[in-house]
């Protein structure tokens, strides 16, 4: 196992150089000794690499659209396979620098990472490794985020970089879990349930269950455990994000879809509150007479409407008597 000098330490030496670190008069380092592969990568190459963007920067496994985009994105930046080489060039290759920021910026990854940066620097350590920071190690990254050495952006894949032994073998077992719980996702009732913040916690709690001892059969198991926590989380968070999709384009205050500036009718579901408030109606023409959306512009699926049906026959008939 390498200490935490020898590896963190000294990839971030290449990092904090190539970041900028703020100055107009700092050189650019030497190549790290580890270059990109010459050979162009395969679609699953594109796929891993996606996937482990989304444990490092959301903690949670790729849906199935999200892998297709980053590994589209990923594939047209040209990223690395190897995560030393794509933290050491971060502050070089805008492309590559864009695909990690839009990760780190997205408001998931706000809410997974808020706070100060020594809360950001743990989150980061128990999505990449399920542990807590050592000190050393949170007194380093926190102080390169503060200092304004690292952004946001680059700390996830420097960590990678510069990982122990046993931390990588935690992390490979997660991506492993990861990558085969987004190929169960294999029906539109199960691409469905995987959606909002319920879901995303649910498969959180079971990838925080790997460790380094993980075997090939205990994956498949937490596989299954994992599809049946996200099929019982909480509905709302699911039901608000296929809103959010599917609805909120006519249905806002500042309406996206062409031909409306205002909401027809006035109806809105711009907050949790309006749409909580709208229950009956939403129920009513999604999923009764599947009015609306209207002329399914917007591409609502049948598996979408179920979950709708479970959210309102559930929790809010349920919570009514």
């Amino acid at each position: 196992m390498r200490s935490w000098n020898t590896g963190r330490k000294a990839v971030l030496a290449a990092c904090v150089l190539l970041a900028g670190c703020g100055g107009a008069d700092v050189e650019d380092a030497a190549p790290p000794s580890r270059t990109a592969s010459a050979l162009a990568l395969a679609q699953v190459d594109h796929e891993r690499i996606a996937q482990q963007l989304y444990l490092a920067y959301l903690g949670r496994a790729a849906d199935p659209a999200g892998l297709a985009f980053f590994a589209g994105a990923g594939r047209q930046a040209g990223l690395p396979a190897d995560m030393g080489v794509l933290s050491a060039r971060y502050g070089s290759e805008p492309g590559w620098r864009q695909v990690l920021d839009s990760l780190a910026g997205s408001p998931e990854a706000l809410a997974l990472l808020s706070g100060d940066d020594a809360a950001a620097v743990t989150a980061m350590y128990r999505n990449l490794f399920n542990r807590a920071p050592d000190p050393g190690g949170l007194a380093f990254w926190s102080g390169a985020l503060a200092s304004g050495a690292l952004t946001r952006g680059q700390v996830p894949v420097a960590l990678l970089a510069g990982a122990a032994v046993a931390d990588q073998a935690v992390f490979a077992r997660k991506a492993a879990l990861a990558s085969a719980f987004t190929a169960a996702l294999d029906t539109p009732e199960r691409i469905a349930a995987y959606n909002g913040e319920g879901a995303a916690a649910a498969l959180r709690q079971v990838l925080a269950k790997v460790s380094a001892t993980t075997l090939d059969g205990d994956v498949a198991v937490l596989v299954d455990e994992a599809l049946a926590a996200v099929a019982a989380s909480p509905a709302f968070p699911k039901v608000q994000a296929i809103v959010r999709a599917r609805c909120v384009a006519c249905h806002s205050v500042t309406p996206t879809m062409r031909g409306f500036n205002t909401a027809p009718r006035g109806i809105r579901f711009d907050t949790p509150e309006q749409i909580r408030a709208d229950a009956y109606r939403i129920y009513v023409n999604v999923v009764q007479t599947q009015f609306m959306p209207y002329g399914n512009q917007t591409n609502m699926t049948q598996a979408e409407r179920a979950v709708v049906r479970a959210w309102y026959e559930g929790e809010v008939q349920d919570g009514a008597r």
